[in-house]
């Protein structure tokens, strides 16, 4: 998804996160919800979930923008899940997209572990060559707690080092 149109949706992907944070702590649904784990018995448990996906007319595919809900479990509370990967900027032919960063950024089939799996699965994409990470912050997208640089490409937390094909620094 090019870059104005994911800014385009982002604040009507957080009303609709709001509006489901605000049904997902309804103490009635937690009720319910632990009634369901309980009639189960041990070996179920039961989730109630919210999902948002962007749907593409043309390509006949959908990728995931949004997904958070409640679980519950025998013998526990409810709890909230969040099944969300991290909104990833690349650079592909085709200029800069805005996927979660297990997706592909040219067909949206899942594609993790990029540091690992250089070449997408489905695809022609291939991270170095025609598809790189767009890094605008210094935010490290691997482990997403430690900082890099273009003069210091070692993330100061996980000590990973970026190879410089993989990305293009914004």
């Amino acid at each position: 998804m090019d870059p104005d149109t994911f800014e385009a949706v982002d604040p009507h992907l957080d009303a609709l996160a709001e509006l489901a944070n605000q049904h997902l702590a309804d103490p009635e649904l937690s009720r319910v919800l632990s009634e369901i784990s309980k009639a189960l018995g041990e070996r179920y448990g039961v989730a109630v979930s919210l999902i948002v996906d962007v749907c593409d007319a043309n390509g006949e595919r959908s990728i995931p923008l949004l997904n958070t809900g409640l679980c519950a479990l025998p013998g526990k509370p409810p709890f909230r899940t969040n099944g969300d990967s991290t909104l990833q900027r690349y650079v592909v032919d085709e200029g800069i997209r805005v996927v979660p960063h297990d997706r592909c950024p040219k067909c949206w089939q899942v594609w993790d572990f990029k540091w690992k799996n250089s070449a997408c699965s489905h695809c022609d994409a291939k991270l170095g060559d025609n598809c790189k990470i767009l890094l605008d912050s210094d935010v490290f997208p691997y482990c997403e707690e430690g900082k890099v640089t273009v003069t210091n490409p070692r993330c100061n937390d996980c000590g990973f080092q970026i190879d410089p094909k993989t990305v293009v620094w914004g």
